[in-house]
Order: C-alpha cells, then structure tokens, then sequence
C-alpha cells in the first residue's frame, strides 16, 4: 500500500522558490550565452570576407536573437509567489506547467532557428574556393561538420526531453498532494 502523500505549505513553498531561482539562473546563463553569440558571429560577419559566411554569421545572430526572445516569452520566471496553501500550489502547478511546455517544445523555438545559419555558415566554410582542397574534402568537412552540429543539437533535446520528466513528476507529486486536500 501507498502512504498518503502530503505537501505543506511551507514545502510548496521551498519547491516554488527553488524552482524560480533555478529558472532564473538558467535564463540568465543562457542570456550571457547568447551575448556571447552575438559578439562572436558580429565580429566573424564584420571581420570574414566570404559573403556566404558572413550570411550565415548574420542569420546565427537573428537566430541567437529569436531564441533569446522566446526564451524570455515562452521559459520566463513568473512572478512573487502568492500567500496562501491553494493560490500557491495553482502558481507553482502553472509555472511547472509553462517550463514543460517551453522545454517539450525546444526544438521548434531553441534550436530550429539555428539550422539556417549553421548550414550557410559551416557551407560558406566548407565551400570557400581559398581552401583549395577537392570537392570530396569539403563535402568531408561539410558533412563533419554538420554531424557534430547535429548531435550537440541532439544532445540538447535529450537534456531537455529528461528535464520534461521530471517536471511531469513534480508535477504529478504537485497535482497527488493537491487531491489529498
């Protein structure tokens, strides 16, 4: 038999403070990054003169921008927490809810926007007539290239896919808890 499962107020409410400062680290992490980014591919776009490269160095910049936008539309901190057993469970069940919404959708809004500018950057690289090398090496380094792309991509929808879980089951914990009352 299952022991009854009981959250105290004072439990939701250490689990909802918890959560929001771990959002709010991870976005400004991820904001910091994308500073980073920026700074980066604008400098590479001004300083690299293949105009497909620096094509793509602009379109990673745009992607960066969309993402960081998103980030903050879609997996933004929601705001103080409420007084009181029930509106608090509703904010942290809701705010539990937003950031598996953002993270089960992170394909289309976290790394989609990326793929154009990755392809025309890497191709510009690959491509560039100063390589010299044959048309066998470039499709080589292309190729390469974007494998390792693709699975840090992938390897990012499977931390995020995990992240889903346990969402899902503070959750399911959250909604138990809320039945018992």
């Amino acid at each position: 038999t299952q022991e009854p499962f009981d959250m105290s107020l004072a439990e939701i409410h250490a689990r909802a403070g918890k959560f929001r400062s771990r959002i709010r680290m991870r976005n400004l992490t991820e904001y910091g990054a994308a500073v980073f980014v920026v700074g980066i591919f604008s400098w590479m776009a001004f300083l690299i003169p293949q105009p497909v490269v620096k094509a793509g160095a602009g379109l990673i910049v745009l992607g960066t921008l969309y993402v960081v936008w998103m980030l903050h539309r879609k997996g933004g901190a929601g705001g103080a927490l409420p007084d009181g057993a029930q509106p608090l469970a509703d904010y942290h069940r809701s705010e539990l809810v937003k950031q598996r919404e953002a993270l089960a959708t992170i394909w289309r809004w976290y790394l989609a926007p990326f793929v154009p500018g990755m392809l025309v950057f890497v191709g510009g690289v690959s491509f560039a007539p100063e390589t010299g090398l044959p048309l066998v090496a470039r499709l080589i380094q292309f190729g390469t290239s974007v494998g390792m792309v693709a699975l840090m991509f992938a390897g990012v929808a499977w931390l995020n896919a995990q992240a889903v879980r346990k969402l899902d089951a503070e959750i399911a914990a959250l909604d138990k808890a809320r039945a018992g009352d």
